[in-house]
């Protein structure tokens, strides 16, 4: 081996020997050394730098293991150190060493800590170091031949932190986990790169993505003409994160975002590029909608020195048409950086099917079925001349031959040329707006409930006034006004209600619950906020004329001959109503409460009259299938009742002139009727009826299997022979009274009569039987007191303590009757062993119980 391959390993053990040698015998060389390194450091850095502790590393090649290294700031940035590392590592060029001189190759900083710091005029603390560094006379890191010069160490950095500050105070943005490289890759230029995840201070944050900027700067003698080309890449962010980033709270925007952009020029001139991507944009509480990109790029050019940004220009294509950013921005008198700004964006010829996907992600109500059409031409500017001052945000456009409609339904709206307009709140004039319900809301503010929600005085998109037709005799005027916080919409005119209902189910807008079809005018106006969590009401008035519904469960449609609906924020008015239902005339007034999202969950109040109704018609109307059944089959409709009324809760009361029940007919009827789930209640029932008046509660319960009937009234006044003719056989005559209580359970009428128990107590007054004779020379029976106790179960009638009075004494009756009129009865008198009557109501046999003669009447 010759000398020339040999000679480096000498040398190398000469250099450790001496080395070892020289801290094994002289303790405070180390801490020489140490000082000798701190004042190297300082001077190369123009900064004041201390070290905590230096230790020899002698593999895997020579250099320093420095602790709790700080380098300060220049005093006008603050008393903070510009670098805190807990851990150094500085490697020797060990070419330089030979020629006796420490020369750094690697500087490598550990849990490291960089204050990037902005003074009031704009410069930053890094910047006197670019200077410096650009002054200096240094090779380049990676130069391969023995340089006189001191080389340019490379400068890494890892698992570090990077802070800002504006002055003397902290913003809350930093970067975390951030590797960092610095090296002189030329003669005359340096290069970076830097891989970090954002973060932010005052909260806890997780998919920012991840930051990557690689540059490149040349020598120059002065900082703002460095030539310098940047580039970066900001990829796997969030936007929800991004947005608690930038705002300290997530502003509710769900989706991924990527970044990438380039600079190159001079800071006094430096032209910008950027290309962003937004994908699977959306609201967090909007669920599908399908997938959302949107995609831009960008180009301007900021100066350093004037601290201007001008010539942006950012170009969107959406839905076949662009979307165009144009403007710039300037230090305004209080020298804030763009505290003064010009921006143009214009629209093109976007299709409205574009916008319509944004506002389906954007917000939860947006139908998904819906499909629009049109051309979209706007111009929007925004301006501000201070930062003390609010930025005045005005513009107008069209949407050309608009049409909204649905795909699952086939409906749709035609609204033509949409005119909008966008307006800051000092150009708007001092006025309020008049709404469909008579009260007055001041513009930018919305009437919610019981709270007032305030705009806060921002700019306001005017939309309309538009004219369509949706099959009334008049056209629909619609007109809307919307903000950042929520918007208004007001619409007046007449209609088709089946298309009016069409128009509200294409917009998701929630309506009644059955089919209709009529004429009627409107007056109405929905407000809400973006972030409700509530769909948007209805406020305002409607009026019915002539409509005609089909109500679920019912045979028949429903007349509504006029109505006047009064929608309110907690109820809806029903009033002026004029409906007919089951061949009968209803009049009176509703209150249904709202929002009602099931029948069970809120309950509605009526006060209904009518002139006359017949039962029989009103159980066709019903239930048709039990139209062919007896009038009082109306009251136990069973299984066959429709489901909403086995749900639904309502209270009110009842009116009716003249009442039909089969052969017999009632007059000035009233009650109070409830509904309860399932449950029906008739209470304080009133009403003259065969000749007399009555009093009764009933309910019926159909959530019991089977059904349970119980109940308890009054007859007083009863004229008989009227009772008699239900039958079309006057069998007694006079007036009575009861008092009666009952229970049945079924599921059909024969079920009921067959379980029904009943109890009365009755009284007969001035009683005739013209059928039954207990002498041949008697004549009829009279009764000018009858009066007991009369029990019905298992389908038969029974006697109990019953006493008649007649002017040949007082009997006692008892025995039983059956319900086709079948008598088993027994007469006992004061002076006879009594007589048994027997046959049937029409044709009744009188036979002595002893002495006693009878004889048939015919």
């Amino acid at each position: 081996m010759n000398k020339k391959t040999r000679f480096p390993g000498r040398t190398w053990l000469i250099v450790l020997l001496v080395l070892g040698t020289l801290f094994l015998a002289r303790p405070r060389a180390g801490r020489r050394l140490r000082g000798r390194v701190s004042e190297s450091l300082g001077q190369a850095l123009g900064r004041n730098v201390e070290v905590g502790a230096l230790h020899i590393c002698f593999l895997p090649r020579p250099g320093f293991a420095l602790d709790n290294v700080v380098v300060g700031d220049d005093p006008r940035f603050g008393a903070e150190p510009l670098v805190r590392a807990r851990e150094v590592t500085a490697w020797l060029r060990v070419s330089a060493l030979l020629r006796r001189r420490l020369e750094i190759s690697t500087l490598s900083l550990g849990d490291a800590s960089l204050n990037l710091t902005r003074d009031q005029d704009g410069k930053w603390n890094l910047e006197q170091l670019i200077d410096r560094a650009a002054r200096g006379s240094t090779a380049p890191t990676s130069s391969g031949r023995a340089e006189p010069r001191p080389k340019f160490p490379y400068v890494e950095a890892s698992e570090a932190r990077i802070n800002f500050k504006i002055g003397t105070e902290k913003t809350h943005f930093a970067f975390t986990s951030a590797e960092f490289a610095l090296w002189q890759q030329s003669e005359n230029s340096w290069a970076m790169r830097v891989r970090a995840r954002p973060m932010r201070t005052d909260a806890n944050l997780t998919d920012t993505g991840t930051v990557v900027v690689n540059g490149l700067w040349q020598r120059s003698p002065v900082v703002r003409q460095t030539p310098l080309e940047f580039s970066f890449l900001w990829k796997q962010a969030q936007i929800g994160q991004l947005s608690k980033l930038i705002y300290g709270s997530d502003q509710g925007w769900r989706g991924g975002i990527e970044l990438s952009g380039t600079a190159h020029g001079t800071p006094e001139s430096l032209k910008l590029a950027v290309d962003g991507t937004l994908d699977n944009l959306g609201r967090q509480e909007v669920l599908g909608g399908g997938d959302l990109r949107l995609a831009a790029h960008c180009a301007a050019v900021y100066s350093s020195v004037q601290k201007t940004l001008a010539n942006v220009d950012c170009v969107a294509p959406a839905g076949g048409g662009l979307l165009e950013l144009k403007g710039g921005a300037t230090p305004s008198a209080s020298s804030r950086l763009f505290s003064s700004y010009r921006l143009w964006l214009v629209a093109s010829k976007v299709d409205a099917e574009s916008a319509l996907r944004v506002a389906r992600q954007a917000f939860a109500f947006s139908p998904d079925d819906l499909v629009a059409s049109g051309r979209l031409n706007a111009t929007i500017q925004a301006s501000r001349d201070d930062s003390s001052q609010r930025t005045l945000v005005r513009g107008q456009g069209t949407v050309q031959q608009l049409e909204l409609r649905s795909e699952g339904s086939h409906s749709s709206i035609a609204l033509g040329t949409l005119p909008f307009e966008l307006l800051f709140p000092a150009s708007l004039p001092v006025k309020t707006s008049q709404t469909a319900t008579g009260r007055r809301y001041p513009r930018g503010k919305l009437q919610m409930g019981n709270a007032t929600v305030a705009f806060d005085a921002e700019s306001h998109l005017e939309v309309g006034p538009a004219t369509f037709h949706l099959g009334g005799s008049l056209p629909l005027e619609a007109r809307a006004s919307l903000s950042r916080s929520g918007y208004e919409v007001f619409l007046r005119g007449a209609a088709e209600l089946k298309s009016l209902l069409e128009a509200a189910q294409l917009l998701r807008i929630k309506g009644p619950a059955f089919a209709a079809n009529g004429p009627l005018s409107v007056d109405l106006r929905m407000a809400g906020t973006w972030k409700a969590a509530t769909w948007p009401k209805l406020l305002g008035t409607a009026h019915l004329r002539a409509v005609e519904a089909h109500v679920g469960g019912t045979n028949w449609p429903l007349a509504i001959v006029n109505a006047t609906l009064l929608l309110g924020e907690n109820t809806v008015k029903v009033q002026n109503l004029s409906a007919v239902a089951a061949e009968t005339t209803w009049q009176g007034s509703m209150e249904f409460p709202r929002p009602c999202a099931a029948a069970s969950a809120c309950s509605f109040r009526f006060n209904l009259h009518t002139p006359e109704l017949n039962a029989r018609v009103l159980n066709d109307f019903l239930n048709p299938r039990l139209g062919k059944k007896d009038w009082y089959r109306f009251l136990s409709l069973g299984k066959e009742q429709p489901p909403y009324l086995l749900q639904a809760r309502a209270a009110g009361k009842i009116a009716v002139d003249r009442l039909i029940l089969g052969g017999a007919v009632g007059t000035r009827f009233s009650a109070g009727l409830r509904l309860e789930g399932g449950e029906v209640s008739l209470d304080n029932v009133r009403g003259q009826i065969l000749g007399g008046t009555t009093s009764a509660d009933w309910k019926a319960n159909f959530l019991h299997s089977p059904p349970l009937f119980t109940g308890s009234g009054r007859f007083e006044g009863v004229a008989l022979a009227d009772v008699a003719d239900l039958i079309q056989d006057r069998w007694i005559e006079g007036n009575g009274e009861a008092e009666y209580g009952f229970q049945a359970t079924g599921a059909s009428l024969d079920e009921v009569v067959s379980s029904a128990a009943l109890t009365a107590n009755f009284t007969v007054n001035d009683g005739l039987f013209p059928h039954i004779a207990l002498t041949p020379d008697s004549g009829p029976l009279r009764a000018p007191a009858f009066h007991g106790n009369l029990r019905f179960e298992a389908g038969e009638f029974s006697f109990e303590d019953a006493r008649l009075e007649s002017p040949d004494g007082v009997y006692t009756v008892s025995g039983t009757a059956l319900l086709d009129g079948t008598l088993d009865l027994k007469i006992a008198g004061p002076k006879s062993g009594g007589f048994n009557l027997t046959g049937t109501l029409a044709k009744t046999r009188v036979s002595p119980i002893q002495t006693a003669q009878a004889s048939l009447k015919p």
